[in-house]
């Protein structure tokens, strides 16, 4: 029986390893392509190589911010006066309000600025989901006149979350990416606002820089850089090629929208010189929402397999299926970490009843789990230490982040439940008063990279 239970043990172990080792050797070729610049010149895979790295002096496309809105009166005002002050010369602003029961768009249509704009959507056709919102926008933008006279490849749309703030000098970054007529889209990167509040919010931030900071950039020479729900930049162009109704209904409808841009033949872009800040989530059943949310979309994405499959090619083909079908990974490797535990628990009783060695697998996957761990804290603390935080706090969250990353597999299986059980309605995240919220922004620079101020 003692065999038994050590086979047993070390046979759990050895798959929990297997799959664990899978995943650091994929993030780890990601981290070091992160590391370097794609190539300027030449073309790689028959693909164009970025040519908006060999010129400067871009010019200035149309710029139209879109915020759809279900009750966010505790932020849009302070939102609305940020994007004001940006320093863009052709910038409109759309506010979509999507059948809010509080004061959203009355707030927004008070804001004494004449570049602002309310859309009100209203019942049975409103809260349906943020893609329909977005499309109900871009309708309005190519049916009002917002952008008359103008060529839609120089019309660029930022769809940005009501919280968000973006540092200051992000158009002087996003517009030079735009000048090669073959980019479709480009996401910046996204951070945390209130990282230092408590741990989930920290937890957060350092799963958003990892994403955005490794595989976003990483994901450049594989030409399948996503897109994200905040902080993402689209020319009318490449919207206009989707159809009239460019977002799906899908609970992730940026993950939807920038596959089928790949699958047009459009690049995506990430732009890691600027970021948007948002709140992050300070409590656990939200969060566990959110991420349900998330990962039932992911889900539903799966029908954009066929199109990846016939449409693309090459890396950048398999890079996209394995990120569409990643779930189903998540659902083995969570049977197999319950299992990990109930023989380990297994066990160390019997290590305590007989006086055995511990397996020498346990090292083993000590050193696979946290060593990719060790080398992506040090990315995040060289970002962080500007702030204050010191490297061995760093080096302490990091082992914690696979306990926080674990939490996805209830978000997973709770998606799996509703997908099956066929409920599919969006729930929003709440937001905090934007007042209560730190501002990480950078200080605000001119469009040629010089700051005003302090």
């Amino acid at each position: 029986m003692t065999c038994v239970g050590g086979c047993g043990t070390d046979m759990v172990v050895a798959l929990n390893v297997f799959l664990i080792l899978a995943s650091a050797a994929y993030g780890l070729v990601l981290f070091v392509l992160s590391r370097v610049e794609p190539s300027a010149s030449g073309r790689h895979d028959g693909i164009r190589a970025p040519s908006w790295q060999k010129r400067r002096g871009a010019p200035m496309p149309a710029l139209i911010f879109v915020l759809p809105c279900l009750n966010e009166e505790k932020v849009i005002a302070a939102s609305l006066v940020r994007l004001s002050a940006l320093r863009y010369p052709d910038m409109q602003i759309l506010v979509v309000d999507d059948g809010s029961d509080d004061r959203t768009a009355e707030i927004a249509a008070r804001h004494d600025a004449p570049r602002v704009t309310v859309l009100r959507r209203s019942l049975p056709h409103a809260r349906e989901g943020k893609g329909e919102a977005l499309n109900a926008a871009v309708q309005y933008i190519v049916g009002s006149g917002m952008c008359a006279g103008r060529d839609p490849r120089d019309v660029v749309l930022c769809v940005l979350d009501a919280d968000g703030r973006l540092d200051p000098h992000v158009m002087d970054e996003v517009r030079h990416i735009l000048t090669d007529p073959h980019v479709g889209a480009v996401q910046i990167g996204v951070r945390i606002n209130n990282r230092d509040r408590n741990l989930l919010a920290r937890m957060q931030d350092i799963e958003f820089v990892l994403h955005t900071e490794i595989f976003q950039r990483g994901r450049r020479h594989l030409r399948s850089v996503g897109l994200g729900g905040n902080g993402q930049f689209v020319r009318l162009a490449a919207l206009n090629s989707l159809g009239v109704r460019p977002w799906s209904t899908n609970l992730t409808e940026d993950l939807d929208i920038g596959v089928r841009l790949l699958q047009a033949g459009w690049r995506i872009e990430f732009c890691a010189a600027a970021a948007v800040h948002q709140q992050g989530i300070e409590s656990l059943r939200p969060w566990v929402r959110q991420r349900t949310r998330w990962f039932q979309g992911h889900l539903q994405s799966w029908a954009l397999i066929p199109g990846v499959l016939s449409r693309t090619s090459g890396r950048q083909k398999l890079d996209l299926v394995y990120n569409l079908t990643s779930p189903f990974l998540l659902f083995v490797s969570s049977l197999l970490s319950v299992g990990f535990w109930l023989s380990l628990v297994s066990a160390l009783l019997l290590m305590i009843g007989d006086g055995r060695m511990p397996s020498p697998w346990w090292a083993s996957a000590y050193v696979v789990t946290f060593g990719p761990m060790i080398v992506y804290g040090t990315l995040y603390w060289r970002i962080e230490r500007q702030s204050g935080v010191s490297f061995w706090r760093v080096m302490l969250l990091m082992h914690l982040f696979p306990l926080y990353t674990s939490l996805w597999y209830l978000a997973g299986w709770r998606a799996f439940a509703r997908a099956i059980t066929r409920r599919n309605a969006w729930a929003k995240t709440d937001r905090v008063d934007d007042d209560a919220m730190p501002a990480h922004t950078a200080p605000l620079p001119t469009l040629d990279g010089g700051h005003h101020g302090d």
